[in-house]
């Protein structure tokens, strides 16, 4: 059985592994599991992906049910947008809530696990890409990421890294990486130095240009890998306010329609 994952175009893409992979002319494809599944990039992108620290998320669970936690560049690729991020980890076999949410900071987190797991069960890992709004205290940006890593355990967690569009970024990227090393159940994504790359940014040099939301989504695609059960879905979101978004750094919605579970903090 083999199922596909096809973003726009056909790139290059490199894996960087501890396992065995195999690298196909056009695509990359994902080790290991019973059938094989090929991951594009955007049409001229030619990326070596960074071994994911930590290993591999698929391999870690045994549901499929994925949740993700972020700002407005995780945002950018939901249903409300473009929906890259689903058209990449469904056809992969997982079940996705994109939580994320224009200008938040980690404290953010921490509200979104309060609300979906007191009153959901059922999560087996999630995703969490809050950095790049950042107040510029180091410690207390680990106390919060250590809050959600914490709530989170045992389910295996990615946490992204900051692209490196000011100084203080560095500082964040630091403290992801400590909070990593603390726990057994926590990956992660090297987005720092995948978006060095040309043209994965748009001109302010923090959001995701157009073909960079592909990119990012096949990112987090490789670091996922294969979830152990194949009936993969786009979930229903309840944090969806990017009311505090700056002006042209995100992309046209698609979905204007109210939604009466969303967020209606500011």
């Amino acid at each position: 059985m083999v199922a596909a994952a096809t973003l726009a175009g056909c790139g290059s893409l490199n894996i960087g592994s501890s396992g065995d992979s195999d690298v196909l002319s056009g695509v990359g494809r994902i080790p290991g599991y019973d059938f094989g599944t090929a991951i594009t990039l955007p049409e001229g992108f030619e990326i070596d992906l960074p071994e994911v620290a930590g290993g591999l998320i698929g391999p870690k669970v045994s549901g499929n049910r994925l949740l993700m936690i972020g700002d407005s560049i995780m945002a950018s690729t939901s249903s409300r947008y473009g929906n890259e991020m689903c058209d990449a980890l469904v056809p992969l076999g997982w079940q996705v809530a994109i939580e994320a949410e224009a200008s938040r900071f980690a404290e953010f987190g921490v509200r979104v696990l309060d609300q979906r797991l007191n009153a959901e069960a059922g999560w087996d890992a999630a995703v969490v890409f809050l950095g790049t709004n950042y107040e510029g205290n180091k410690d207390s940006y680990a106390k919060q990421m250590r809050k959600i890593v914490s709530k989170l355990a045992p389910r295996p967690v990615l946490l992204v890294t900051s692209s490196l569009f000011r100084n203080t970024q560095r500082e964040v990227n630091a403290a992801i990486n400590v909070v990593a090393g603390e726990s057994e159940n926590v990956s992660v994504l090297d987005w720092e130095t995948i978006s060095k790359e040309k043209s994965v940014l748009n001109k302010d040099g923090v959001h995701l240009s157009p073909k960079g939301r592909s990119v990012f989504a096949v990112a987090v695609a490789r670091a996922l890998d294969i979830a152990p059960l194949r009936q993969g879905a786009c979930l229903e979101s309840k944090f969806r306010d990017d009311s505090a978004v700056a002006k042209d750094v995100m992309p046209e919605p698609v979905d204007t329609v109210d939604d009466p579970t969303a967020s209606s903090t500011p």
